[in-house]
């Protein structure tokens, strides 16, 4: 069975901006293909588990939100041939109401975080021992995820810093970037 590091999206690897749904205004922050680099280089998977309402919101279609994890890809490989090993994304929003919305995409799923459909899913397609994995993110409900999921946890200082209010839950750790929590992790 092989390990991972599940890594959230948007303040995490890309710098927050609510909403993103245009691919070229996302940002890498700050080493963070520094930091993939390194788990590429180790025994773990870089696999990302990222909630995007932007498609049920109909900010943007289905098809452009897979567009902006591409160029996501695009950027890590041309920043040093970082990648990842997969990216989930769920599409999903279960609160309704609003004019614009794709009802398509406004239902309750097994894959919106904290519910841990996607982690799930990337356990069984690349046999990972979620006892010996990690999720690290900036909110709340990651955190949650990763413990719904049996993995430790790191909540990094950047995004959205665990203030969301979501979920009163404490980590397992704390990193001030993914670079510092990709150090912690490969020191033990």
């Amino acid at each position: 069975m092989k390990k991972c590091i599940f890594l959230d999206r948007d303040g995490t690897i890309n710098k927050y901006k609510e909403l993103l749904h245009n691919k070229y205004d996302l940002e890498l922050e700050e080493g963070v293909s520094e930091a993939i680099k390194q788990i590429n280089e180790s025994d773990y998977l870089c696999i990302v588990v990222t909630n995007q309402p932007i498609v049920a919101r109909n900010l943007c279609t289905y098809e452009e939100a897979l567009e902006i994890n591409d160029y996501l890809e695009k950027l890590l490989f041309d920043a040093n041939g970082s990648y990842l090993d997969a990216v989930y994304m769920c599409p999903h929003h279960p609160d309704r109401g609003y004019i614009e919305e794709n009802k398509k995409f406004k239902i309750e799923c097994e894959c919106r975080k904290p519910k841990i459909g996607m982690v799930v899913e990337a356990q069984k397609e690349f046999n990972i021992d979620l006892n010996k994995s990690y999720l690290i993110g900036d909110t709340s409900i990651d955190i949650m995820t990763g413990k719904n999921a049996g993995l430790k946890t790191i909540l990094l200082n950047t995004g959205l810093k665990g203030k969301d209010n979501n979920y009163d839950i404490e980590p397992d750790g704390y990193a001030e970037n993914l670079c510092d929590a990709v150090e912690l992790i490969l020191k033990r």
